[in-house]
């Protein structure tokens, strides 16, 4: 009997593992078709701790366009959806591949003082609700050339010279789409960075065009969205660290969210108030500053924060304020001047030989709480930034643009 059942228990996992090598090879399949041959499907079949059975998605939105079609991704971004099978024939969203050339309204820059960086839908009993923000910024792949990544999605940018002999940018993006309670990591991110930039050669040799991309550097430091004292921070913030420290904080926020410092197509620096700090200045604010909110309302759903944002490059040409599907208001290169109803700011610059736009949104009504120096710390921002990318032809905003207390 002993035998017998040892035979049969052979059988079974032998007949187990064959079905998952058939399983692999289908999903295998599955992938390069539904990603044009874009991506690695081992890779993809590798992340959040590996999976035999995917599909692909199933209506016409999860499925890429023809790039192999002359007018390919001339003004529409097309996307690889991969689900992942559990049993018994549950599906999971599992990666996203997105490709685009610029320019690209779907995939515009979007700046907004409405735009809540933190996740106020969260219980804070505590009332510090700027401790971490839902998302980290932008990290620079490398020193930036090749990309950037966030949490859970990496894209990189191939410039190239296409069939017409011009210069244009093929861009592509992987998104690890897992629930968040399998967060992604170290391993996951590098993967997705590993994809993208596979994605990117393989998309732009598609569409005619000739790119060298850099390689995926081997470390990516693990992007943190905690933030930290404003006065010790570096990087992206650096800027707010030297200006606290030459002029004082004052009504300023007293924590920092930075990504390094580098050469990718955009970067930012988010900046909030701790519950401490907000309780602390408080009583020292009029009613014409404070609004309509009360000091419960900043403790629990309307943080007061500030946040720069510089793009260059293609993406310059792409950025508009955008509040909850309103008309979106473009920022071109080369212009000044400030949209009230989205508290956003922006200046101009040419950085490198490429146009750039760089922004400053503000929460409402805190841009009413620090009107008297938001001039002042938004030039701080764009003269450091100016300084770091080797910019010139700065254009800044008049004062008559900020609001003055």
């Amino acid at each position: 009997m002993t035998g017998v059942f040892g035979i049969l228990a052979g059988g079974w996992g032998l007949w187990l593992e064959t079905r998952d090598q058939l399983d692999r090879a289908e999903s295998r399949e599955r992938i390069t078709s539904a990603c044009e041959g874009l991506v690695d499907p081992d890779q993809v079949l590798g992340l959040n701790g590996g999976t035999v059975r995917a599909r692909a998605g199933s209506d016409e939105e999860d499925s890429m366009y023809d790039l192999d079609s002359p007018n390919a991704l001339i003004s529409t971004p097309t996307d690889c959806v991969i689900y992942r099978v559990g049993q018994p024939g549950t599906t999971y969203s599992h990666f996203l591949l997105s490709v685009w050339v610029n320019p690209n309204d779907r995939q515009a820059r979007l700046v907004s003082g409405w735009d809540d960086p933190f996740q106020t839908w969260k219980r804070h009993a505590d009332g510090d609700i700027t401790r971490e923000a839902e998302a980290a910024v932008p990290h620079p792949l490398g020193d930036g050339r090749l990309g950037v990544y966030y949490d859970n999605a990496a894209v990189v940018k191939a410039k190239c010279t296409n069939k017409l002999g011009r210069t244009t940018s093929v861009n592509t993006m992987t998104v690890a789409k897992y629930f968040e309670q399998d967060p992604v990591t170290d391993t996951d991110r590098r993967t997705l960075a590993e994809l993208a930039r596979t994605a990117a050669g393989r998309a732009a040799k598609k569409l005619g065009c000739k790119a060298t991309l850099p390689a995926v550097p081997a470390e990516l430091p693990t992007p943190s969205k905690r933030l930290v004292n404003a006065e010790s921070a570096g990087g992206t913030c650096g800027w707010y660290a030297d200006y606290v420290a030459a002029e004082g904080r004052g009504r300023f926020p007293d924590r920092a969210l930075a990504a390094p410092a580098a050469h990718a197509q955009e970067e930012s620096c988010l900046l909030g108030m701790s519950g401490e700090e907000v309780r602390r200045l408080w009583p020292s604010l009029s009613k014409d500053e404070v609004g309509s909110d009360s000091l419960d309302d900043v403790l629990r759903v309307a943080p007061f924060w500030l946040r720069t944002e510089s793009y260059f490059g293609d993406e310059a040409g792409e950025v508009k304020t955008d509040h909850f599907g309103r008309d979106q208001r473009e920022l071109p290169p080369g212009t000044t001047g400030s949209d009230g109803a989205e508290n956003v700011w922006w200046a101009s610059s040419t950085c490198d030989g490429e146009p750039a736009v760089h922004t400053l949104s503000s929460d409402y009504p805190y841009d009413r709480v620090v009107g008297k120096r938001l001039r002042a710390l938004f030039k701080a921002y764009v003269t450091d930034v100016a300084a770091r990318r080797h910019c010139t032809y700065l254009k800044f905003p008049s004062a008559a643009t900020f609001v003055e207390d």
